[in-house]
């Protein structure tokens, strides 16, 4: 090629925008090529343009900012870019050359020191040995194929150690060792214990001598399963991995050495069967004596010679056709014989020699054969029997279950070939093992997929056998087939069923699994990213319960359609459980494909739904987890998309949270928190603390709060703020709750049974534990354990138990109402404040959030919220309490604002049980006069 006929393409990398003008201005000297000369200055940007492999040759500055080109070339080649690359540096430097060569690259030029010819022979130099290199890879490529896909077994052994080097697969097929077996063994271990001595001597002199005649003959060799194998054997000189060897190629004759020893026993037993007839022989006179009888008739009629010529026997007219006869023996039994008569002279009289052959076996054959037929033609097997010697291979019989199966009648079968019943499938797998076994005259089991007459198909279990005959020719074919449609229907349904959402057709768990498991090794190999988009959807359980569960399904149905029609073909929609989806996303080049598919998820299950004349409304949360597939268990990405999802719906659904290490610790956090609290809930490790409420005129304590407390032997005090949450998410609340409730009132009984005057106790209840069917019950039961009456007992509930169904909340407060049982509001203000629902509530108290007393001097806004919400309670005549209460100011406010009551550190702090008894006592005892 010429320089005129040169189009190359070039790529420079160097970080230096002058060092780019300056071989621009190189380049262009060279008027016979034609160059395009691209610029990169980005170590990533350049490693990314290499993997594309757009460019004929890549020309790395040594110096890339704070980074090396070396390292450009090193992750450039690791990333398989096969094109070359030159390294330009600004001096020469002999150990900078060696490491440009030794990890990959064509060439090492010197910047400065090179002119026009100079780069141009360098890199016509660099592409022709790229070129050269690829093409010797392309042929030793070709002759390994060659080797490999040979159907002979061949392998490659060291003259020196004997050591195998190489093995194709018909080596190991035929030996029963694999390749990697192979290479750990020498030619010895194949040989038989007899073959050994012959090997060691034929390859002393293949040694000694040059091969001239590769066929060596016929070997026998040792199986992995220790049984022998024969093979033509041809070897030659052969130079492998620079050292000399021999490649062997191996014939199998397994099968024809067996049929040689079949054919030469069988022949020994012919010539012994001619050289001692076995047939009985007799010469009659003309007078009907017996002249001879040969040992076999002697045995036949249980006499010696001498006895029979004194017999004469109970023989029928004969002709020169076969006889069958009965035989009367002297003894007087019977024997099924069959005779042959032929004129002879005995002695020089005429005679007639009579052959004699005992038909018995036959005749029980032939019973035997009639059984058969009938059993075949009974059978609930289809059979067909062709001839293998006919051309084409002709049906010559088919039984009755054959006519059912097919549909072809008997008439419409003989003669015919069976590929009738194959319909146009002319090239599956099980069609090349049928012929296959015909051809090798092997047992063949296949199950295939079959036509009927009427072009109905059907699923055929089908066993075909050869039939040999006394040469050990074949001569026919037995086929034995069975309809297996229903079972393979039922076998594709269970499959279905174990890998698939039975209501919505999408992939299970397992299915997910198996391949997110693919997929992290994609992405590995290919260094893209994958992602798993863990959805639940919002509100769902409150259409189940309010519709019914068949048209939750339907939604469920409709909801998966809608997903799969937002992600890609590659992607994978399974559905894990009740009202999750999990998405895999695979082959993501940018962060942003993700974002894009999300959005869309989000708005398209967003959309109305109209399910059996109702229109519903679902949204969905979802959680994110990104990933290049470098995990040791794939599986942890489902669970990070858990967390993520879980923070969505914190967030306030219908929105998608990422994955973040925060996350997982706060998760552990989490579970380990848990994990201790249901250890303190099972050794009831809490305390309960009292917090007394003053009464604004007198000063006295008129009531208390139960407040719980948890001291931890390792992480010390847990505040309820941390754990509570908790509790009411696992639903360890409710034992917590009853636990509070019960030591409470227990605590009350024993400072009234002590003396003490106590005032009525305050006890927090959750939502979770108030929306319980027995809570109401769970109260009386508790103040008749303890003999306490009902007005030592306040209930504090915050406003949230009035959400998802405020009648029913009312009822059931309308109910402890009932007991006699005080009820206040707790962190009154900051919930749900509905004053249209206020003023219905069988209520006593509202108790101010310590959130608007915080600064209630500071704050007018604080300050007018607070006497509001003072003026509104009076006006509905119930209680106030101020919580919170710290500073003498905040009281004075309070106090001229008209508040009842008034809790916090101004006048105690929480205490324990035993120092609100000796608390109580001071009180009491600062009361008398």
């Amino acid at each position: 090629m010429t320089y005129s006929e040169v189009h190359w393409r070039l790529l420079l990398v160097d970080d230096d925008e002058d060092d780019f003008i300056i071989t621009r201005d190189l380049l262009r000297d060279a008027q016979q090529a034609q160059i395009q000369l691209d610029w990169c200055s980005d170590f990533q940007e350049a490693l990314a343009t290499m993997g594309r492999q757009e460019h004929d040759v890549y020309l790395v500055d040594y110096r890339l900012g704070a980074e090396s080109g070396l390292d450009l070339i090193d992750q450039a080649i690791q990333a398989g870019v096969s094109r070359p690359i030159i390294l330009l540096t600004g001096q020469g430097n002999e150990q900078l050359d060696a490491s440009a060569i030794e990890l990959g690259a064509a060439d090492y030029l010197v910047k400065g020191q090179l002119d026009c010819q100079q780069l141009l022979r360098s890199i016509r130099y660099a592409i022709d040995r790229n070129l050269a290199t690829t093409r010797l890879a392309e042929s030793e490529s070709h002759y390994r194929l060659l080797f490999e896909a040979n159907p002979e077994p061949m392998w490659v052994f060291a003259k020196q150690g004997l050591q195998f080097l190489a093995v194709n697969q018909a080596a190991s097929q035929f030996f029963g060792y694999s390749q990697q077996e192979f290479l750990a063994m020498t030619v010895l271990d194949i040989q038989s214990e007899e073959e050994k001595t012959r090997f060691l001597q034929f390859f002393e002199s293949l040694v000694c001598n040059q091969i001239t005649d590769p066929a060596v003959g016929v070997w026998a060799y040792r199986h992995k399963q220790g049984h022998q194998v024969f093979a033509d054997v041809l070897i030659h000189d052969f130079e492998f991995d620079n050292q000399p060897c021999c490649l062997v190629l191996a014939i199998d004759i397994t099968e024809k050495q067996a049929a040689r020893e079949l054919a030469h026993q069988r022949e020994q037993a012919f010539r012994k069967l001619l050289n001692d007839n076995r047939d009985p022989l007799l010469v009659i006179s003309g007078d009907r004596r017996i002249c001879y009888a040969n040992p076999a008739a002697q045995k036949l009629l249980k006499l010696n010679l001498e006895q029979l010529e004194s017999q004469s026997l109970d023989l029928p007219l004969l002709s020169d056709k076969l006889t069958e006869w009965a035989l009367t023996l002297p003894d007087g039994s019977v024997a099924e014989v069959e005779i042959h008569r032929s004129e002879t002279d005995w002695e020089g009289q005429p005679a007639d020699l009579l052959s004699f052959r005992d038909i018995a076996e036959r005749k029980a054959s032939e019973q035997q054969l009639r059984l058969l037929k009938e059993s075949l033609e009974a059978s609930f097997n289809g059979v067909v029997i062709v001839d293998a010697i006919e051309p084409d291979m002709p049906a010559i019989y088919v039984n009755p279950a054959f006519e059912r199966i097919t549909g072809y009648s008997e008439a419409e079968m003989l003669g015919r070939n069976c590929r009738i019943l194959q319909g146009n499938e002319r090239d599956s797998l099980q069609i090349e093992e049928i012929h296959r076994g015909l051809s090798q005259a092997k047992n063949v089991h296949v199950v295939i997929r079959n036509f009927r007459k009427d072009g109905q198909p059907f699923w055929n279990d089908l066993y075909i056998s050869p039939i040999f005959n006394a040469q050990g020719n074949v001569t026919h074919f037995i086929g034995v087939q069975n309809d297996i449609t229903e079972q393979k229907r039922y076998e594709e349904e269970l499959s279905f069923s174990a890998s698939h959402d039975v209501l919505t057709g999408l992939p299970n768990r397992a299915v997910l699994e198996d391949r997110l498991r693919q997929g992290c090794k994609m992405a590995l190999r290919q260094k893209h990213s994958l992602a798993i988009l863990f959805i639940d959807l919002d509100g769902f359980k409150l259409i189940n319960d309010s519709i019914g569960h068949r048209s939750g399904d339907l939604l469920l149905v409709e909801v998966a359609q809608r997903m799969c029609e937002q992600v890609r073909a590659g992607d994978t929609v399974a559905r894990i459980g009740g009202d999750e989806f999990i998405i895999l996303l695979v082959d993501l080049k940018l962060e942003n494909d993700v974002i894009s598919i999300a959005d869309r998820l989000l708005a398209s299950v967003a959309r109305p739904y109209h399910i059996q004349g109702i229109d519903l409304h679902v949204t969905a949360s979802m959680g994110i987890t990104l990933s290049d597939g470098d995990i040791e268990q794939p599986t942890q990405l489902i669970q990070q998309a858990d967390l993520a999802m879980y923070k969505a719906k914190q967030e306030g659904r219908n929105n998608y949270q990422w994955y973040t290490n925060d996350l997982n610790l706060r998760l552990r956090e989490r579970v380990h928190l848990r994990n201790e609290l249901q250890k303190a809930i099972e050794t009831e490790a809490f305390e309960l603390y009292f917090q007394p409420k003053i009464e604004g005129c007198s000063g006295q304590v008129i009531g208390l709060e139960a407040l719980l407390r948890w001291q931890h032997p390792q992480m010390g005090f847990i505040s309820p703020a941390t754990f509570v949450p908790i509790a009411e998410d696992t639903g360890q609340i409710i034992p917590l709750s009853q636990w509070v409730l019960e030591t409470a009132c227990r605590q009350l009984r024993d400072l009234l049974q002590q003396g003490i005057a106590a005032p009525s106790v305050a006890v927090n209840i959750s939502t979770v534990q108030f929306r319980r069917i027995n809570f109401v019950k769970s109260v009386q039961s508790a103040l008749q354990k303890y003999q306490l009456k009902s007005e030592h007992l306040e209930i504090e509930i915050t406003e949230n138990v009035l959400f998802d169904n405020t009648e029913k909340a009312i009822e059931k407060l309308q109910r402890l109402k009932e007991l006699g049982v005080n009820i206040a509001i707790d962190d009154f203000g900051t919930g749900f404040s509905s004053l249209s629902y206020l003023k219905e509530l069988p209520i006593d108290t509202v108790k101010i959030d310590r959130s608007f007393v915080q600064e209630i001097n500071t704050d007018s806004r604080d300050a007018a919220i607070t006497q509001g919400i003072i003026s509104m309670a009076h006006h509905l005549r119930l209680n106030v309490v101020a919580e919170g209460v710290e500073t003498e100011q905040q009281f004075k406010f309070l106090q001229q604002s008209n508040c009842d009551q008034y809790q916090g550190y101004y006048f105690a702090k929480p205490m324990p049980f035993e120092a609100l008894k000796q608390y109580l006592m001071d009180e009491a005892a600062r009361e008398l006069p």
